[in-house]
């Protein structure tokens, strides 16, 4: 993919609920990721990460987390095969390196655009 997509934050209760109507789901082992695709024109990722409160029920837990997902996210940014608006959830249950974090996204959002080429 030649241009460039920038990313964004993830903001406004429309596009949250049509990314989580009408979106597809990419799974690994403790990731999910939730797409809604723009059209081709668009050069705009609208990114959201989150961290159940089940799963790290103290809040400074759960933004390191969310912080560790964001740096994650800034790695795989010229990387990254759409364009419109995603969510990217943690749903594992132990506090990740995040090494392990940049590995399990780079394998969602490549299974994600193997899905979408075929």
């Amino acid at each position: 993919m030649s241009k460039v997509i920038t990313l964004n934050r993830l903001k406004g209760k429309e596009l949250i609920d049509a990314l989580f109507r009408k979106g597809t789901v990419r799974r690994s082992k403790h990731l999910l990721l939730k797409v809604l695709e723009a059209k081709e024109s668009e050069t705009v990722l609208y990114v959201g990460v989150s961290v159940p409160k089940r799963n790290f029920k103290r809040a400074v837990d759960r933004n390191k987390i969310k912080r560790q997902l964001r740096i994650a996210l800034k790695n795989m940014e010229e990387n990254i095969p759409f364009s419109g608006a995603c969510m990217l959830i943690y749903k594992g249950r132990k506090h990740p390196l995040t090494s392990d974090l940049v590995e399990g996204v780079k394998e969602i959002f490549n299974q994600s655009s193997n899905v979408n080429s075929d």
